[in-house]
């Protein structure tokens, strides 16, 4: 019990029906934040004890398993720009 009970650092609670009842605008800013800090390259002092692979783990599962999560993905990587996605490792 010193590091935590679940394998991936994300609120089983997000699978609850209480969040899925979620106001729509509600969900969305929860959602959007959830990305910033899943896909920044440094989310600041606040989340610094998610190690990079974890976020990543986090943010896979997320985009597999809640349909409104992985549209927002999708709309924020049509956003970004070809000059961005290639110095993010794009083509």
């Amino acid at each position: 019990l010193h590091r935590r009970l679940m394998r991936y650092p994300c609120s089983y609670l997000i699978y609850s029906e209480a969040f899925d009842a979620l106001p729509t605008e509600a969900k969305t800013y929860l959602y959007r934040r959830l990305h910033e800090i899943l896909t920044a390259s440094d989310p600041g002092k606040e989340f610094a004890h998610l190690s990079p692979s974890d976020r990543k783990s986090v943010l896979e599962i997320l985009i597999d398993t809640k349909p409104d999560f992985a549209a927002l993905d999708k709309a924020v990587s049509a956003q970004t720009t070809p000059h961005e996605s290639r110095q993010a490792g794009g083509k």
